[in-house]
């Protein structure tokens, strides 16, 4: 898991020097640099009281056609963000122009202490799996998988929530046979899991549930928890 977590921050450091054009832009910012650069950049759940966070600053940026994946956004704001030392953040604004083929992240930016930070973890959803497709919605088609052995199909800009059981395996299979194949055993209350069947966003590390893994041709990654939350707001529940 190591390489994989080491893999995956080369990917981002190479795609945010060469493979991006979009600048971030600060609209707001509280006018200091007393905070040192953070590693973490966590997500501040909605319901959660963030007067006693301390503000950062608030970010923007724009990606036009193939760079306006939710995950290129998130990750050029979160690496100036963490430069600033802020090390959470939530949404201010998002939109997605499929016209004009333009989509627009605006982030809020803080930093806590780890005596705050716990009351937003307990915010946090537990013992759901969340499964997304396609990020975008114009000129992809659907998502197969099968969760149980049961098939699913999840629509271009949605997800799959699935309800975990205390003392089932569940099980997600990709590319039948000769796929990729996870089982989860619900041991307790845990976080939220995120996975991605198509590729984008990956990063996270594997969670600690798993019981067991096939790889082939199918692909199934996982994606950090941060990014997962921030998803789910974003895209829309499937049927």
């Amino acid at each position: 898991m190591k390489t994989k977590a080491f893999l995956f921050s080369i990917f981002c450091c190479f795609s945010i020097q060469f493979g991006f054009s979009q600048t971030v832009e600060v609209l707001t910012n509280h006018g200091k640099k007393d905070h040192p650069a953070a590693s973490d950049f966590a997500f501040i759940e909605p319901k959660t009281d963030s007067s006693n966070y301390s503000f950062v600053s608030t970010y923007k940026v724009i990606g036009k056609k193939k760079q306006g994946n939710i995950a290129d956004l998130f990750f050029l704001i979160a690496d100036k963000a963490k430069k600033d030392g802020a090390t959470c953040f939530k949404l201010n604004y998002f939109n997605r122009n499929d016209s004009l083929e333009e989509t627009t992240l605006i982030l809020d930016t803080y930093f806590w202490i780890d005596s705050i930070r716990s009351i937003n973890f307990d915010n946090h959803e537990q013992n759901y799996i969340y499964i997304f497709g396609e990020e975008r919605t114009k000129g992809y088609s659907s998502t197969s998988f099968k969760i149980d052995n049961e098939k699913k199909e999840i629509d271009p800009g949605t997800y799959y929530r699935y309800t975990r059981i205390p003392g089932k395996k569940t099980k997600i299979n990709k590319g039948g046979i000769t796929g990729m194949t996870f089982f989860y055993l619900l041991d307790g209350n845990k976080p939220d899991i995120f996975l991605t069947l198509t590729g984008f966003g990956v990063g996270g590390p594997m969670p600690a549930d798993v019981t067991g893994a096939a790889v082939n041709t199918g692909r199934i990654n996982t994606i950090q928890g941060d990014f997962g939350n921030l998803l789910r707001i974003l895209l829309k529940q499937s049927n």
